[in-house]
């Protein structure tokens, strides 16, 4: 019915197609909530984690200035919305 080159097409792309739907988030643990440690973080991290973190919360907030040139603004501001993604806003 199908020529040898055909059927090959056609088992390679089942067996990709089959092997994307697997999913690695059945192994996922949650992870507890922990709130970031600012002790001994600058006051520009401090402020990038406040304003990430209220990103994450569904309030745009991001100083474009210092996240493009302060590195520490930057960092604080991954960390923010990293750790307040998928939870109520926690003020820092």
């Amino acid at each position: 019915m199908f020529n040898k080159k055909t059927q090959a097409i056609l088992l390679l792309t089942s067996s990709l197609l089959f092997t994307a739907c697997g999913s690695a988030s059945k192994n996922a643990v949650p992870q507890p909530y922990r709130a970031l440690n600012l002790d001994k973080k600058s006051e520009s991290f401090k402020k990038g984690a406040h304003d990430g973190c209220m990103t994450a919360a569904e309030t745009y907030k991001k100083d474009h200035e210092a996240f493009n040139n302060d590195f520490e603004y930057n960092e604080g501001w991954w960390a923010g919305r990293r750790n307040c993604e998928g939870r109520e806003y926690a003020e820092y």
